[in-house]
């Protein structure tokens, strides 16, 4: 799946900037926000997320189903972050992705890439960049190589550059719904309730695979680990996964990959504070 992402992310960064380019970025890695978890209670009048009971997730697919259905038709800012390091803690790739879509599907996609073997699509790692549409219009702004290079370009004809291909290729597995499926699916989990006042969002942890998933990307994968915020309407906030595994090089190697939603219902995009100096720049 890697390979084929990487692949499809550098023929569209490839096509759309011959000639000139451009993006922008900031921000770091994400962090799990700690949590004190305690036992869920199992009074029968507990209201659980669709998919999730006492005892864990009963049912991946709903559970990506309700997720997926808090996210339809609303705003909403993603934020991916997919870190591999090295047994000895130094970084050998990492990719951050976030999306900020708003309700009408204007949207700003913010990429960076640093590490050694990290994905390509921007060229030469490091570097950073910014794509913004509101559907009509299409600009970006690359950094790279001590250079920033601003410029329209003309709207994707398929699609590779589209909103969803940001959300569905570059930051998830598939649409939002399909993420949490397949991440949470291949897990044996259980269900805590975090200690905080409202006492509507539930913590769902995986430490070990099952026996039989029917996922051959996850065979390969040790020491995995999951765990996810799930509020009682089914919004997934945040959901993490970690595990050991070979590099190519046959070089040990540990992933983590975290997503965030947040802003669900709130985000706005506005054109981007340099949209005057891309536009005066065609592609």
């Amino acid at each position: 799946m890697a390979r084929n992402l990487r692949r499809q992310l550098l023929v569209f960064i490839v096509v759309v900037t011959a000639g000139c380019g451009g993006f922008g970025f900031s921000g770091g890695d994400d962090s799990a926000t700690p949590v004190t978890p305690a036992p869920v209670p199992t009074d029968s009048a507990t209201t659980y997320p669709a998919g999730a009971g006492a005892t864990g997730v009963t049912s991946p697919s709903l559970l990506g189903s309700a997720h997926g259905d808090r996210l339809n038709e609303t705003g909403y800012t993603l934020t991916m972050n997919r870190t591999v390091r090295y047994a000895n803690g130094s970084l050998r790739s990492h990719l951050r992705v976030q999306v900020a879509l708003d309700a009408n599907r204007t949207h700003l996609a913010n990429i960076s890439v640093r590490g050694p073997a990290a994905p390509v699509l921007l060229g030469r790692p490091p570097a950073t960049a910014s794509f913004w549409s509101d559907g009509d219009t299409y600009l970006r702004r690359l950094v790279r190589d001590n250079q920033t290079i601003y410029n329209e370009y003309d709207p994707p004809d398929s699609y590779a550059g589209t909103w969803r291909y940001w959300v569905h290729a570059a930051a998830l597995n598939g649409r939002p719904a399909a993420d949490v499926t397949r991440t949470v699916a291949p897990f044996h989990t259980r269900t805590l309730r975090p200690q905080q006042s409202d006492g509507t969002t539930y913590v769902i942890r995986g430490d070990r695979l099952r026996e039989n998933t029917s996922s051959t990307a996850w065979a390969s994968r040790e020491n995995a680990t999951l765990v996810a915020h799930v509020t009682q309407s089914g919004l997934v906030r945040h959901y993490r996964t970690e595990y050991t595994t070979l590099t190519d090089g046959d070089e040990p190697v540990t992933v983590t990959r975290t997503i965030r939603f947040t802003a669900v219902g709130n985000t706005t995009v506005g054109p981007p504070p340099w949209r005057d100096r891309a536009q005066s720049t065609p592609g």
